[in-house]
Parts: C-alpha cells; structure tokens; sequence
C-alpha cells in the first residue's frame, strides 16, 4: 500500500489556496511529491490551480535536457509546467548557497505570475536531519539553537510589486507561503512510492558530491545517527524557539513596550525589557538590532549578549555599534534607542512601475513616470537641501536625517521625506509610496516566528505617519 495523500496535505488546507506551484527537479522527492499532490487536489471539490515548476540552475550539461524530460513527464499526465533558467554568471563560491536563493526567487516569480499563493517544496524527512547535523555542527549557543529548529513546514515568503501583488511583506500584502509537507516522509518511503507508480526519475550526481556539505553528511553523519532521536531534537527546538517567540510576543502588547520615533529610532522600554527572562531578553536585543540595522538575520550570540550587558548596565559602555546598528542604553530610566548606524548606506534604483528595497528598513514603489535613486542624502548634499527649502533642524535631527532615504532624479537630491514630518501623499513625489520594511521578517519568514514577525508589526506599524 502506497502513501496516503489526504495524511499528507489536509493539514495545510490547500482547498484555501488561489493556487499552487509545485517545485519539480525531476528528482525522486520533487516527482512523489508533484503526483501526490496531484492525487490529493484530484479529491477537492474546489482544487486550486497547480502549476509543476522546473528551475533549470544551468550548472550541468544536462540539466536542460533533464527539465525537458520533466516537462514531457508533466504533458502525459496532464500537468501544467514551466522551465524557469538561471541565467547569468554563477559565483566561483557559495554556489550552492546562490542557486538556492536563485530558485527561490523564480519559484515566487512564478507564483506572482500565475496568481498563486502557495509553493509546494519536496524537503524530506532526510533532509529535516541533515539539516539539523549540518547547523548543530557550525555553532553553539542561543543563536544556534533557534537554529535547530531546522525548517519549518511553513513559511512565508516575500512578494514583489504593488500592493496588488503583494507590496509590503506578509502584513501589509499576500505573501507566498511555502510548505513542506513531506518532512515526516522518508525518501527511502518516496522512491518505493514511485516504483510503485511505475514512474523513474534523475539521480543529481552533485547530491553525492562531497565537495558540497550535504552530501558530506548524508553519506557521513546523517547515515550514522539514530534519525528518532534526532527529530525529537528538532521538535524540542522548534517548541523553545516558539516559547521564545511566545514570551516576547506577550512582552510587546504592552503599547509602552517599543515605539519608533520621528527619527526612525527604536525606543525600547527600559524595565519592561530587564524584566524578561534570559532568552526572551537576548532576543528582544538581538531584534532590535536587526530592525535598526536593516539586517535580515539575528546578530549572533556574542552579540546580543554584547548588547545585553551594555543595556543592563553591566558594561561601562552605555553606546555600541554592530550589526549597522547604534544602540544606546537609556539615561535615568529612560527608553533604550535603536538606530542605524551612519555607513554602508547603498542606493537602490527606483524605475517607473517597480518596487525596491532601501536598506532592509523602506519599501518604496514608483507609480509614477519617472525613475529615482533612492539613498542617504550625504552631508553636503543634506545642508543644500535644508537650506533652499529653509528647513531648520537641530543636529540631532540631522544625524537621523543622514541615515533616512532620499531620492536623487539626475543625480541631483529631489526630496526628503523625513525633513519635515512626514505626510503621506505630500512628502514624496507624486506616485512613490513607501512604507516600512522588515528584512529580518519579510524575505524569509519561517512559521515559527509569525507570532512575533506580527507583534513587532503591531507594535511599530508599516506607514509612515507624522
């Protein structure tokens, strides 16, 4: 008897789904998964679209052929399919790294064109423990062991273009959300499925490559250990790492907990903030940095414990920069700040009809007909501008100023939205709207996190008010 469809997928509820893009590779996994998951939306009354992707990363000779394969495979069973290459020129290292970010970014392309909601990816239960090998060998710590938790079966990620198509992250539009749902599944259990079938598929030779890390662990570690143990240290993970979450969570819906001031700065309060426990703590820090540096990822457990005992008052030091962030520890009881630090402000081109993010902290789309650049202001470039608009700030206003974007048209600075308090529709260029942007939350989102993801939402917001 084969694997059960309706075990697999009713949990995720794709009845719900606008529709659904099913990564193929034309590998085992990927090809159980593409004809379970057509079995199971053959037996919803209302089945969403399913549309089976191949990303060609054009790093092998066959690899075209091998997608063309998977596209006549798709064609007899009656399965809608796409070829999505990666073109360009491939980095000499971090290859593997690369071309998943590269499929990622075709697969929620794809989903954008075809009006889905939902990427269906075939990460097995083998590669949840190889997972997990490969992240408790590189680090230790509180930082880590978020980590451990591995992948998670759900996560949401980030869309592109306007507010239609998803302009704001997952709170402010429709994100794609990506499930696994064959994480309890065995690729042993998913080749017999399709021996079963009668169906073949492609062995990649880079999957035994011991070049790779991978592969290194599937053909070592991962074959030596005992795979229950492991997956019940991954479930012990995943649950600290929402208890986690769960008590910053609670912490943020106090309204005094974290606001953000006129210049873009975080203020946390000081008592509520040396009130949580250890953990929660080191998070909270270790957030608050992310955020105001821009970064998509936590600092790590140095870090936060860096930033940890400056806040506490444990270090002499009451300021400290890392992670492109200022922390500053709050004088006489007062709030704890936040901000960016004044380097590695890198512009991002803003053309008609397209959306960027600046920084890791603003997204912005340009409706209108003509293209910006969008950057820090610089110095002499910002006293120009506050003197012909007669603008006057103190230099603490200033400062902030240096780290808000500006938009350059021909090189010359034509607005800055924070020079004055900022007024949606009034204090951009017609047709360009922004609004805040989350990049430890909106470009990789793992279910584990949407409680917090949320909470710091609720607690900062995305517009930009006066």
């Amino acid at each position: 008897m084969g694997l059960s469809p309706a075990e697999i997928f009713t949990p995720f509820g794709l009845e719900r789904s606008r529709g659904i893009v099913v990564a193929v590779s034309g590998g085992g996994d990927s090809l159980a998964l593409l004809f379970l998951l057509h079995d199971h939306l053959a037996t919803l009354r209302h089945a969403p679209p399913l549309v089976a992707v191949t990303v060609d990363h054009r790093l092998r000779a066959e690899s075209g052929t091998e997608a063309q394969d998977v596209a006549a495979l798709c064609a007899r069973h009656g399965i809608a399919h796409r070829i999505l290459a990666w073109d360009g020129e491939k980095p000499a290292a971090g290859v593997a790294a690369a071309a998943r970010a590269a499929r990622y970014r075709l697969l929620v392309g794809a989903a954008l064109q075809t009006g889905a909601d939902t990427i269906v990816t075939g990460h097995t239960r083998d590669d949840q423990i190889e997972t997990f090998l490969m992240r408790k060998a590189r680090s230790s710590g509180h930082a880590a062991a978020r980590g451990l938790a591995a992948m998670a079966p759900r996560v949401w990620l980030e869309g592109f273009g306007p507010a239609e198509a998803g302009f704001g992250g997952f709170g402010g539009g429709k994100p794609v959300e990506l499930i696994r749902p064959l994480l309890g599944v065995s690729r042993q259990a998913l080749r017999e499925e399709l021996r079963r079938r009668g169906i073949g598929w492609i062995d990649d030779p880079s999957n035994t490559d011991t070049d790779y890390e991978r592969p290194r662990v599937r053909m070592g570690a991962a074959a030596e250990v005992d795979s229950q143990a492991v997956l019940a240290e991954v479930a012990r993970a995943a649950s600290l790492r929402e208890h986690d979450n769960a008590l910053l969570a609670a912490a943020l819906g106090d309204p005094a907990s974290l606001a953000v001031d006129a210049n873009g700065t975080l203020l946390a309060d000081a008592g509520i903030y040396a009130a949580l426990p250890d953990n929660a703590r080191l998070l909270f820090a270790g957030v608050l940095a992310a955020l105001a540096g821009g970064r998509r990822f936590l600092p790590g457990d140095g870090e936060r414990r860096r930033i940890d005992r400056a806040l506490l008052g444990e270090d002499t030091n009451s300021r400290l920069t890392l992670c492109g962030a200022l922390v500053e520890r709050g004088a006489d009881g007062g709030p704890h700040r936040f901000r960016r630090e004044r380097r590695n402000l890198g512009p991002v081109m803003l053309p008609p009809g397209e959306d960027a993010v600046w920084d890791g902290r603003f997204r912005l789309y340009n409706a209108g007909a003509v293209p910006f650049e969008v950057a820090a202001p610089g110095l002499q470039a910002l006293a120009v501008f506050l003197k012909e608009n007669r603008i006057g700030v103190d230099p603490q206003r200033r400062e902030a100023l240096a780290v808000l974007p500006a938009l350059f048209r021909d090189g010359k600075l034509a607005a800055l939205p924070f020079a004055r308090p900022f007024v949606s529709g009034q204090s951009l260029p017609q047709g360009v709207l922004m609004q805040r942007h989350f990049a430890l939350f909106d470009h990789v989102l793992p279910g584990h996190d949407l409680a917090l993801a949320l909470a710091v939402e609720t607690r900062i917001g995305r517009t930009l008010a006066a």
